[in-house]
């Protein structure tokens, strides 16, 4: 599983839970847990499209 594809199922999860839970003050932390999960695989997305894009103005 690439990381960009794990940090994906984490956001899931964390929002799969979140819909379970009762307690607000959990869901919101599951929430948030989910956001940053989904930023870090946008991050490593962007990376990835740069090195890309640097590659292959080099070839």
């Amino acid at each position: 599983m690439s990381d960009t594809a794990h940090y994906r199922f984490q956001s899931d999860q964390a929002k799969r839970l979140a819909r379970q839970v009762t307690d607000a003050t959990v869901r919101e932390k599951l929430l948030e847990m989910a956001e940053e999960y989904g930023r870090y695989a946008d991050l490593i997305e962007a990376r990835t499209a740069e090195r890309m894009s640097a590659e292959a103005l080099t070839h």
